[in-house]
């Protein structure tokens, strides 16, 4: 089998709707460290494997029709014709940003917590710093052996407005989840717990406090372990007395948690339970939040 014929293969064996410069860089470098395919020695091996030689074998792949540009993307990202599925909005983005992750509304529809259909798909990726470190450390895994100036760069992606016919709303965070990945796909999304803590935290991104509220008031009872453990992991103090209000003046709720919780109320501030409205002379004494909803 021929060096080329062993990419092709390689890229329908990972049936990804999508590939990065970066992950073909990776793949190519494996194939050319194994010189095999399958058992089958490779023939017509190039001399070594860096970016040239990378940029030269997916211009065969497009003269073989293997690869086409996406135009979704400014550059540097390629659909796989023969990949089995096309690949949703939400895989493509995550694919394309390694450290991306479905969020908020697009999160709650996922999960079945909300009613709405958002048109627009709203994903979280890290700060920059962040995700540099990130970077360097996944480039650091994929090729250990490689340094200097052939070591492919992974680039954080500039999405457009529009992916797979969907707009996208990308927001940054400072304080990034580890979210859980969908089964079968290459999506990654934020857990039902880490969904509910994003509602107290950014509700304008949710559908609203008055939404959220009746979300918490119908759903949140029945994950009450997984929201406790993302809200203490939240770095919102607002957002932690938030949650506490909720869950023991709303839905009376009892955790131990939720009482630690209470330090974080400061009498004589002008709090908001809605953070998008005006102040509400009406409190909660013990969370001394204004119930502005």
């Amino acid at each position: 089998m021929l060096f080329t014929d062993g990419i092709e293969q390689t890229l329908l064996k990972r049936d990804l709707p999508v590939t990065t410069f970066y992950d073909f860089f990776v793949l190519g470098y494996a194939l050319f460290e194994s010189k095999r395919w399958d058992g089958e020695p490779l023939k017509r091996m190039p001399l070594g494997w860096d970016q040239t030689s990378a940029k030269n074998a997916i211009k065969r792949m497009e003269k073989r029709r293997a690869l086409v540009s996406d135009s979704d993307f400014r550059s540097g990202v390629w659909r796989v014709i023969q990949a089995t599925r096309a690949g949703s909005a939400e895989e493509v983005a995550c694919i394309v940003d390694p450290f991306a992750y479905v969020s908020h509304l697009s999160a709650m529809q996922k999960y079945s917590l909300t009613d709405r259909s958002p048109k627009a798909l709203h994903l979280t990726t890290p700060r920059r710093d962040i995700w540099n470190t990130l970077r360097n450390d996944r480039v650091r895994g994929d090729l250990p052996e490689i340094e200097g100036v052939e070591m492919p760069s992974l680039h954080r992606p500039g999405f457009q407005d529009i992916i797979r016919r969907r707009p996208v709303i990308v927001q940054t965070s400072s304080h990034p989840w580890t979210p859980v990945s969908v089964s079968g796909e290459e999506t990654r999304i934020t857990s039902v717990g880490q969904t509910f803590a994003d509602m107290i935290n950014e509700p304008g991104s949710c559908g609203g406090m008055r939404h959220v509220l009746d979300i918490w008031e119908r759903e949140a009872d029945q994950w009450v372990p997984e929201i406790v453990e993302a809200v203490n992991q939240l770095d919102s103090k607002i957002a932690k007395v938030r949650a506490g209000y909720i869950f023991s003046e709303v839905l009376g709720v009892d955790h131990p948690a939720i009482s630690r919780w209470e330090e974080f109320a400061q009498r004589g501030g002008s709090r908001k339970l809605d953070p998008e409205r005006e102040y509400f002379p009406e409190f909660s004494e013990r969370w001394m939040i204004s119930l502005n909803v």
